[in-house]
């Protein structure tokens, strides 16, 4: 007789079993911290971190290499810091998806043992560990997409840019949640559960690259690789507070990783970095080219990455108030009001957008994400015989609906077309360096409560590079009557849900400790001057009394 198959629920278990079984005794938090809702400064009040080691976790990427090369941390004892802050992170939220910590530590004393030798680094990122999203592929390890069927399936090779990162150095020792299917703005599954935010865990990390925002949020991690195919790098960042960035589509590596609708090039996702910093942020940039991965990845532009790039000395930036669908809460419409203040104080040029285009090309990029009427999602759930999570049944009954054949995709691909090319007309006739907008309609929101993703899945569509960025957090005064929108009036169903989610005087309390962020957005290609924006723009912001 042939064997029995697993229930989902044993596979979960076991999945749970193992990672728990990674942390140490003395890398546990009691049950007493544990308690509440609030757990950014857990590993500082833990205990269980040396000052040395909280130090090193609470660096930049850029300083931690810094201080390696200077001989003031060594790979293996900047290794040791971040596997305990990581442990003390999942504890907290549910954020690893997998540990790799004995073949972190064993890579990092080869480090060592080179630098002994040589006098010298490996490579640009000798010693720097560095966490990834799940499905990305490192050989050795599941990549899932929080998938029960692929829950054992076990990656022989590894993703390009793991493959880039390791050959410079680069430390691999967890790997972070995402959601069930990937495609949601949280990070809920069968097979990990649900990951929190620790800056309130009533409140979502976001996703899909959900667990590394929730890592960062907690300094679990200096630099993280994700994934963007709708904002699932973004809003993660935005929900976290955290640095995150969408690049243009052919820029960095992105072969090696799993998930559905492999091969669709309707539209195309991208990796890219979540970080603690901007120069962190082009760090990530930097190392992805640094070995010509066009060379290996056809579908990459061979364009190395442009540092001598410089930003306007005034910039003319466009500011989209609300996209026409939904209107951002009173955090965002506050935050968005102190950056146009800063620019315009400065002397920089701030133009209103006319975001009139933006519910087409939401609507348009719908259908392109789900051209199959959702037949492999149901494929994939009934193979490993689990149910959809509540945000994906969500999905599935209201937004994968409809299957097109061929033709139909034609016409679906040349209706964005057509939108992409009114979206340059205006570009160029308005003449911005850049645009201000919302990274999402709310704060991070509440569990099971993620219902649009507008303000991303637009940029993803154009193909424009897009980073997000913090600018405070939720005040007592962020009420409607403090930041009104230029209608009482509810836009459609979709608006009306997301003001009623907030509440007239009620929003403050229920979205204590969320983040508060904003997602700058340039043309194709113009990645390198994205960034060198949202350096003057983050300068202009730290420098006001």
């Amino acid at each position: 007789m042939g064997s029995v198959q697993p229930t989902w629920l044993e596979v979960a278990s076991e999945r749970k079993r193992k990672i728990e079984e990674t942390i140490l005794s003395e890398w546990r938090v009691g049950e007493i911290k544990l308690q509440g809702n609030y757990f950014v400064d857990l590993p500082r009040d833990s205990g269980l971190l040396s000052d040395k080691e909280l130090l090193i976790t609470e660096l930049s990427a850029v300083q931690i290499l810094a201080a390696i090369r200077e001989r003031k941390f060594t790979a293996t004892e900047t290794t040791i810091a971040f596997c305990k802050r990581a442990s003390i992170a999942h504890q907290a939220t549910n954020c690893l998806a997998e540990t790799l910590f004995e073949e972190a530590l064993r890579q990092a004393g080869k480090l060592d043992e080179y630098m002994a030798i040589h006098g010298k680094p490996m490579g640009m990122l000798h010693g720097l560990p560095i966490s990834v999203k799940e499905h990305i592929k490192i050989k050795g390890t599941t990549a899932t997409s929080g998938l029960i069927a692929w829950a054992n399936d076990v990656s022989d090779e590894d993703a390009l840019i793991v493959k880039t990162f390791r050959e410079q150095g680069a430390i691999f020792y967890v790997k972070t949640t995402n959601p069930q299917t990937l495609m949601a703005l949280e990070t809920n599954s069968n097979l990990f559960g649900r990951t929190t935010n620790p800056h309130n865990t009533n409140l979502t990390c976001g996703g899909s690259t959900g667990g590394e925002g929730a890592l960062l949020a907690i300094n679990g991690s200096p630099l993280g690789i994700g994934t963007d195919i709708g904002g699932s790098i973004r809003i993660p960042s935005a929900f976290c507070g955290t640095y995150g960035f969408k690049p243009t589509i052919g820029r960095l590596p992105h072969s090696g990783l799993t998930g559905l609708h492999d091969g669709m090039q309707n539209l195309v996702g991208v990796v890219g970095p979540l970080a603690r910093s901007i120069e962190d942020l082009e760090l990530f940039c930097v190392a992805a080219l640094n070995h010509e991965p066009w060379k290996y990845e056809p579908s990459l532009i061979e364009m190395p990455w442009r540092q001598e790039t410089q930003a306007p000395k005034v910039l003319k930036i466009g500011v989209i108030w609300s996209d026409g669908v939904v209107q951002p809460h009173p955090p965002i419409t506050r935050a968005l009001k102190e950056v146009v203040s800063a620019l315009t104080d400065a002397g920089h040029y701030v133009i209103d957008w006319d975001a009139s285009l933006h519910r087409d090309l939401h609507d348009v990029t719908n259908e392109v994400y789900f051209l199959d009427g959702g037949a492999e999602y149901h494929e994939k759930l009934d193979e490993g015989r689990e149910p959809a999570v509540p945000i994906i049944k969500w999905l599935l009954d209201e937004k994968a609906t409809r299957h097109y054949t061929v033709e139909e995709t034609w016409k679906v691909n040349r209706e964005l077309d057509r939108l992409r090319t009114l979206y340059a007309h205006q570009w160029n006739t308005s003449d911005v360096d850049a645009i201000l907008c919302p990274a999402h309609a709310s704060v991070a929101s509440v569990h099971d409560e993620s219902r649009y993703w507008g303000y991303t899945c637009v940029f993803n569509a154009l193909d424009y590079p897009a980073a997000v960025f913090p600018v405070g957090k939720v005040q007592k005064t962020d009420t409607w009557n403090s930041f009104a929108p230029a209608s009482s009036d509810p836009m459609g169903s979709l608006d009306e849900w997301y003001r009623n989610l907030y509440g007239d005087i009620e929003g403050p309390a229920r979205f204590e400790g969320a983040p508060v962020s904003l997602q700058l957005v340039g043309r194709k290609f113009s990645d390198e001057k994205l960034l060198r924006i949202l350096s003057c723009v983050r300068g202009l912001l730290d420098n006001r009394p």
